[in-house]
């Protein structure tokens, strides 16, 4: 192989790497997304499913807000709190 070709695989090479290493870590953003969604889906049905039957309706509306904005958070709806 002459030093053109070779240039030009070596190119190649490094620039489907590239491509590689920057799917593994499009991949590996959507894994921790989808986990840290299952986690917030996971707090949301822990918490209203410790919600006391006999809570003011006051509690229970303001459940229900909070319920809204965290599955919100979870679908990427709305921008979490810094």
């Amino acid at each position: 192989m002459n030093q053109a070709d070779q240039a030009v695989q070596n190119a190649l090479g490094s620039a489907a790497m590239a491509d590689n290493l920057k799917a593994v870590a499009g991949l590996a953003d959507a894994a921790d997304r989808r986990q840290q969604e299952e986690h917030i889906r996971g707090i949301v049905a822990t918490s209203i499913a410790h919600l006391s039957s006999d809570a003011t309706a006051a509690t229970r509306e303001l459940a229900a807000q909070w319920r809204a904005w965290a599955l919100g958070l979870a679908d990427g709806t709305v921008a979490a709190a810094t």
